[in-house]
């Protein structure tokens, strides 16, 4: 590739690689990652945001992968062809890359960051005549409203989708399992459980019952079956997560670490401290090489910190907690209010914060 050369054979052959089904993010080499980084650098400087917009849709399975969002230069792959779209005049590739930056930024934790891009995206999609894909960017804000600790505007939007949504729309599995979710804060179990039947339905009815959603799903369900002191058939679910994650060969690395963390907290109410540790560790290992998924990481150590409070290790306790609020910062992330739901939530019986 020369000084003013892109190699697009090149990059087609890397992204063919990248694309394979069996190949997990993890198997990409650091040398692959600096090809995708100098055809950026090259295309950008030249201003040549053609080239910057086929990149991106060149490697879009990159951008749209539940843990390479994350890897920094992907985000500024998909950062530039933003600014590429806006100039191209391209209103519906600004929407769409908008939306799919709104889901990495949501994964990693930056959920204010996140809602500015969803409102955007939606905006523009209603300006483009695409109503449905409008509403996707809306739903998407209650998931971040959510995570801030907004449990009562996450519910408004959810409640606007749902009436945008016919009674026999599958998609309606999406606002069903966010609104579990938020039953579970509140500690509605019963509730939280119901809906979550409802959606795992949904989700096997046109996703498929080896879906990522569904394995979401049963994670999800797993948890909440568990509070309520189903171990057995808890552990049943968890099972069927990751036996769903596993057939996907190290893609979803993010969803298994998820799954690992909900079974290890569900242990840990057990007692089976060492196992919990197990598992958190391999979440750990699992997700930590992909950006800055600093939401779930100061989970994975505040569930630590808790598991070594209990075992009366002290100092281990205060390192892992002292992590936990390091990441929080990042986040920008109130600490404050995570003490407050921690007690919380522990007094209730409805899991660690979220």
């Amino acid at each position: 590739m020369g000084s003013y050369t892109i190699d697009w054979g090149e990059l087609r052959a890397l992204a063919e690689k990248l694309a394979r089904p069996r190949l997990g993010p993890g198997g990409v080499l650091e040398s692959e990652w600096r090809i995708l980084e100098q055809a950026l650098d090259r295309l950008v400087t030249r201003e040549d945001w053609e080239g910057v917009v086929r990149l991106r849709e060149m490697f879009a399975f990159l951008v749209l992968g539940d843990t390479t969002g994350g890897v920094p230069v992907v985000q500024r792959i998909n950062t530039e062809a933003i600014k590429g779209a806006e100039r191209l005049g391209k209103t519906d590739l600004v929407a769409r890359f908008l939306h799919d930056e709104g889901h990495n930024l949501h994964r990693q934790g930056y959920h204010q960051r996140a809602i500015e891009a969803f409102v955007r995206s939606s905006q523009l999609y209603e300006k483009a005549g695409e109503g449905f894909r409008a509403l996707e960017s809306y739903y998407m804000t209650a998931l971040c409203y959510r995570a801030l600790g907004n449990r009562h505007l996450a519910w408004q939007v959810l409640n606007h989708v749902l009436q945008q949504l016919s009674n026999d729309d599958p998609w309606r599995a999406n606002p069903l399992q966010v609104m579990a979710w938020i039953m579970q804060d509140e500690e509605h179990l019963n509730k939280a459980e119901r809906l979550l039947r409802e959606a795992l339905a949904l989700y096997e009815q046109y996703q498929g019952r080896d879906s990522m959603l569904v394995a979401q799903t049963l994670a999800d369900l797993g948890e909440v079956v568990s509070l309520q002191g189903r171990y057995t058939e808890a552990l049943d679910l968890f099972e069927r997560s990751l036996a769903i994650i596993s057939k996907f060969a190290g893609q979803f690395d993010r969803q298994e670490a998820r799954t690992k963390l909900k079974l290890a907290e569900m242990l840990t109410r057990h007692g089976d401290y060492t196992q919990a540790l197990r598992l958190l560790d391999e979440a750990d290992d699992k997700i930590r090489g992909y950006g800055h998924y600093y939401d779930l990481l100061w989970r994975i150590e505040l569930a630590k910190s808790l598991i070594y409070w209990r075992q009366r290790r002290w100092g281990s306790a205060i390192r892992k907690l002292r992590m936990a609020l390091r990441y929080r910062r990042q986040l920008g992330l109130s600490n404050v209010a995570l003490a407050k739901q921690l007690v919380s939530r522990l007094h209730m019986g409805t899991g660690l914060p979220r």
